[in-house]
């Protein structure tokens, strides 16, 4: 997939896709996991994610979207879930995206800023 095929699936309103399409459109890099490794059934990832927010929450990490891919992955049951990420640069932001495993829309996006990883150096 390249940038022009993903900008597109980020069309939602949201927060979250808004960033995470400003960020493709400025030029972050992105990856989107090809083949049977990229694919994850979306109950397991719920379930790791759930963790995570909790996380993040509790170290006071600012985030977008966390709650609500949370819940998208949980209702999807054990449908299988492709997996992508955009990395920007500056501010440090990391997008996770959770698309269909035919890659042809995006599930759910979650946003956490990163400059907490340079704080801790």
């Amino acid at each position: 997939m390249n940038r022009e095929e993903l900008i597109p699936l980020l069309a939602d309103e949201s927060l979250v896709n808004k960033a995470c399409r400003e960020a493709l459109e400025r030029g972050a890099s992105f990856r989107i996991w090809d083949g049977a490794v990229g694919l994850v059934p979306a109950n397991n990832l719920a379930s790791t994610y759930r963790v995570r927010e909790v996380h993040t929450r509790e170290r006071g990490i600012p985030t977008l979207g966390f709650a609500e891919a949370v819940e998208t992955l949980h209702a999807f049951g054990e449908q299988p879930v492709r997996l992508g990420g955009v990395t920007q640069l500056d501010p440090p932001y990391y997008f996770q995206l959770f698309l269909t495993a035919d890659a042809a829309s995006v599930l759910a996006c979650i946003g956490v800023d990163q400059q907490h990883q340079q704080r801790r150096i």
